[in-house]
């Protein structure tokens, strides 16, 4: 599904290459549940951006179903960013001037989903992680575990092919996180590819495979 082939991601300064990543060699298969772990700084966070289409400021080759992304159009790229993958962002992301409910039937706006069929898939998701109350109030009323289940619910409304969370229970109680960990396991079960980056260990154990990092490297890629 995705291939990653010496990908290279550096800061150049006059006299020397800064490396973020080095060398990154990797397959991820349609319905893989991968989790990204290493110390802060390693570059989890610019593998997922590169994976997403979100940088594209990057050497190396990267295949998505059999196409080299660098041989596509401006165009193509952006149909495939919304089509096909949902983020899951550490500072939320959310858009300031919309409402919770708004925000959440964004990328359903994006892939033309009738109104009628958003309205259901909206207030389904308000209702699994009990944000009803709160759909009309703005980002800035929420509190931060509230952001961060909104962003969620935002990046699963679309049923992406891949879904890319970058600490996605970094800001909820133990209680919430399960939850959201549990979600990810019954999509990941449907046939969505997930890739997680995250400190918390026990939420590599809802994948089937465990990616350490090293200064920029694959420093272990485990089957689980």
């Amino acid at each position: 599904m995705i291939q990653l082939k010496e990908i290279d991601k550096f800061i150049a300064s006059r006299f020397q290459r800064i490396f973020i990543l080095k060398g990154i060699h990797l397959q991820i298969e349609q319905g893989d549940f991968i989790t990204l772990m290493g110390p802060s700084g390693v570059g989890k966070s610019t593998l997922l951006n590169i994976i997403g289409l979100l940088d594209e400021d990057f050497e190396g080759e990267y295949i998505f179903d059999g196409q080299a992304i660098a041989s596509m159009k401006n165009k193509q790229r952006a149909a495939l960013h919304k089509s096909q993958f949902g983020y899951i962002f550490q500072a939320y992301h959310l858009i300031d001037e919309l409402t919770v409910y708004e925000n959440i039937e964004t990328p359903l706006l994006y892939r033309n989903v009738p109104s009628s069929d958003r309205k259901g898939i909206v207030a389904g998701l308000l209702d699994r992680f009990n944000m009803v109350a709160k759909k009309d109030l703005f980002p800035e009323q929420l509190s931060g575990g509230q952001q961060q289940l909104v962003g969620v619910a935002r990046a699963i409304a679309g049923k992406p092919r891949v879904l890319l969370a970058d600490e996605p229970t970094g800001n909820l109680h133990s209680a919430q996180a399960k939850e959201i960990m549990e979600v990810f396991r019954e999509l990941n079960q449907e046939g969505t590819t997930i890739i997680q980056a995250t400190h918390a260990r026990e939420n590599a154990d809802y994948g089937n495979r465990l990616i350490e990092m090293l200064d920029g490297k694959i420093a272990k890629d485990i089957r689980l």
